[in-house]
């Protein structure tokens, strides 16, 4: 295709339509619309042919012309003027893409400007028509790709398009608003121009931690959940993990407090749990998260740690008063939502710090237990095994039934606490020590059970961990004594209760029981060798 030819053809069709408007004939419009389409298909497949066309000042100049024209056409609602917009918008998508020159001399002709008149236009009629056509889709669609592609890989062009974008106030901020608008293309494209702008500069990336930015990251926390299985939430799990990858991650959390208390917001949920997913998923930790993450989220962890066990306290005391049929969430003073936020972000807490202390990085796992974790954790496991008892399918109990419908998020915390406990204490003399000290060998010996939420297989790779080249920890298993055996309501349903041998064989086989079978008193036996 002949720039020059395609270029001249455009300008003639334009003029006769400028001194013409009001009886721009069906023909002329098509011509002009046709050439559009000319450009803008052999300029999406064709390199050369955008350098070239970037190199023809005539190009610049009739589309500078154009965009006067549309916008006085546009905003006097002359429909015959939106299929024009639509080519127009195609052709400025397709020449500025991956061509540096053609990106800076758009911005130097305010392309930016006149693509965002043109998007506003059409978010105003959406809102005031609900017009939601495939036309209007297609204009939104188009100019948000344009945008993109005219600051992709130009790092000169970014910085004056993304400082602007985010320092809007609400009502003109124009990537929430592109975001918001519902349609998966539009914010695909709007996605795809947040990650290139943060991608490579420290000063772009924090500008999304307020104003414009902070509005943005918002709505995309809240669009994840619905969004899983879309192309989207892989797109904007990689600006979160980018953002993380570069020590934001506190600054993050922090600007998406909206509450006085000190509970996790909804945001600040989602965004745990993608810091979790980030964590689970990555190999080597230590490259990607820095120490001061890791001790804003152990301070964290501290401070959500007192009010989930005063909260736990009170579950107690529900528990040992529900016979009289107490509901718990009529009793618990805080807001059923809150506790729910509240407990699921201790767990996701935890189990980042299951992820983060079995990388196998020394300095990490000191970090860890510089900053007590160590000692939290056996705090928050005393209680929690208090106040929770051992889930297994067969129960079905009222006070099983409150603690799952009040705390739904709050499955599996004796499970998280005792992997960190394992994970800490692998080959490290240190915490193996600590948590003796702490008292909680026994504690994860009690952990020894069957329990749906808490499989034991983990206590007893803790205490393999804890127990290996210990020898004063070895002595403390050897020497526990047997006080009693715990009575089990499934066993006593059936007729079964648990006793000890008359020689007391238990105090030295911490898996040996016997049970006694009424009514015929068969005795059954069942031994499992000394572990210590």
């Amino acid at each position: 295709m002949n720039v020059n030819v395609i270029v001249q053809q455009l300008n003639i069709l334009f003029i006769d339509s400028v001194e013409d408007v009001n009886n721009l004939d069906s023909m002329v419009r098509d011509n002009i619309i046709s050439s559009l389409k000319q450009i803008a298909l052999e300029a999406q497949t064709n390199s050369e042919f955008r350098k070239e066309l970037g190199l023809n000042q005539q190009f610049w100049i009739i589309t500078n012309n154009m965009q006067t024209w549309v916008l006085k056409n546009l905003f006097n609602d002359e429909y015959f003027i939106f299929p024009v917009t639509l080519w127009l918008l195609r052709v400025f998508k397709n020449i500025v893409a991956a061509i540096t020159e053609n990106q800076n001399k758009a911005l130097e002709q305010e392309w930016n400007k006149f693509i965002e008149q043109i998007l506003w236009h059409f978010f105003l009629k959406y809102r005031q028509e609900n017009d939601n056509t495939e036309f209007n889709i297609s204009i939104l669609r188009s100019g948000t790709q344009a945008l993109s592609n005219m600051i992709t890989g130009n790092t000169f062009t970014q910085e004056c398009v993304w400082v602007d974008f985010m320092n809007r106030n609400e009502s003109n901020d124009l990537l929430s608003t592109l975001a918001r608008y519902g349609d998966n293309g539009t914010l695909t494209s709007c996605l795809v121009l947040v990650h290139n702008c943060i991608f490579e500069s420290d000063t772009r990336r924090a500008l999304v931690c307020s104003g414009s930015g902070n509005r943005l990251l918002k709505f995309l926390l809240d669009k994840t959940e619905t969004l899983l299985e879309d192309e989207n939430f892989e797109l904007i799990y990689t600006i979160v993990s980018r953002l993380i990858d570069f020590d934001l991650f506190p600054t993050l959390y922090d600007s998406l407090n909206t509450y006085s208390k000190q509970i996790p917001t909804h945001n600040q949920i989602i965004l745990l749990k993608l810091l979790d997913s980030k964590l689970h998923s990555t190999i080597n930790i230590s490259n990607s998260f820095s120490f001061h993450s890791c001790t804003f989220l152990l301070k964290l962890f501290n401070s959500l740690c007192p009010q989930v066990i005063n909260l736990m306290k009170q579950l107690e005391i529900e528990n040992s008063t529900s016979e009289t049929n107490v509901s718990l969430e009529d009793d618990v003073p805080q807001e059923i939502e809150e506790n729910r936020l509240l407990f699921s972000g201790l767990v996701l807490l935890l189990q980042c710090f299951v992820s983060l202390s079995q990388d196998g990085n020394n300095k990490i796992c000191e970090c860890l237990f510089k900053e007590g974790i160590v000692s939290t954790v056996i705090f928050l496991l005393i209680q929690a095994d208090k106040t929770l008892p051992r889930v297994t399918k067969a129960i079905s109990s009222s006070i099983t039934q409150n603690l799952q419908n009040g705390i739904t998020g709050f499955s599996h915390i004796k499970r998280e606490i005792i992997k960190i406990i394992g994970n800490m204490s692998y080959e490290n003399k240190i915490v193996q020590e600590e948590v003796r000290k702490m008292g909680g060998i026994p504690l994860i010996l009690n952990q020894c059970n069957i329990d749906d939420n808490n499989p034991c297989n983990y206590a007893i790779l803790a205490l393999r961990n804890l127990l290996i080249d210990n020898l004063d920890n070895q002595k403390l298993i050897k020497e526990l004594e047997t006080i009693g055996t715990v009575q089990n309501d499934i066993l006593k349903q059936a007729g079964i209760k648990t006793e000890l041998d008359k020689d007391d064989t238990c105090s030295k086989n911490w898996f040996y029981n016997t049970v006694s079978v009424e009514p015929d008193k068969a005795m059954v036996t069942r031994t499992i060798k000394d572990h210590s």
